[in-house]
């Protein structure tokens, strides 16, 4: 079974409209919609936004539903000149940029037990979504994404993240799903297309374009299963 989870209605909607036979379970006052999708057997959920809800969302499919992989699909802002709305980060690895031990010597998003900054993702499925884009003509960059408990609208941060961790998208929860596959040994990817630009204008740009990005990570997420 495979798990994908989504931090907002918006970005789990066209997924879940496009599942058969559904049924619904829920734990931790979390919705998960089990049923096939392009053939396959998914477990979907809308964790709510954040580290937290996003690492008990993630946990709760490893133990219970048993999953083989997760992704993560959603929308992100961008971090690069590279990417701009509409288009599609994938991530290499995950981030947490708000995870800050430095004052006793380690690096900035060195995750405290696991000692690594980096949470890898699957290369099978990295390729896989890579060449799905390519085959969609989607304008897309592979690299690191970073999470953090923060909006990111400013340039200053903006820059900040992209200059310590070299990630080419921000958002708040993928990091923190790497997490929790990294420590369980489960496989997992991101997909996050563009919907803002992170900056000054975060806020116009989200509200804008927010639903047209959801709407293109989850066709990407169809793609790849449909594969």
């Amino acid at each position: 079974m495979i798990g994908i989870i989504g931090a907002m209605e918006v970005e789990i909607a066209h997924l879940r409209d496009q599942m058969q036979d559904t049924r619904v379970e829920t734990v931790s006052g979390i919705d998960f919609y089990c049923g096939r999708i392009r053939g396959r057997e998914v477990v979907l959920a809308k964790c709510g936004i954040g580290k937290v809800f996003a690492a008990l969302c993630a946990q709760t499919m490893i133990l219970k539903f048993g999953v083989e992989c997760i992704v993560n699909s959603g929308v992100a802002g961008t971090l690069t000149s590279e990417l701009h709305i509409g288009d599609v980060a994938i991530a290499t690895a995950c981030v947490q940029h708000d995870m800050d031990t430095s004052p006793l010597g380690d690096p900035y998003g060195l995750l405290s037990g696991i000692n690594v900054v980096e949470l890898p993702a699957d290369q099978t499925m990295v390729q896989a979504l890579d060449r799905v884009c390519r085959e969609a003509g989607v304008n897309h960059r592979l690299g690191p994404v970073a999470t953090g408990d923060q909006f990111v609208h400013t340039m200053e941060r903006r820059r900040w993240i992209s200059d310590t961790f070299g990630a080419v998208a921000v958002e708040m929860e993928a990091g923190a799903i790497a997490h929790v596959c990294y420590v369980n040994r489960v496989p997992f990817a991101v997909i996050r297309v563009i919907s803002d630009e992170a900056s000054g204008e975060a806020q116009i740009d989200y509200a804008s374009f927010v639903k047209k990005a959801a709407a293109t990570s989850s066709d990407i997420a169809l793609r790849w299963l449909a594969a």
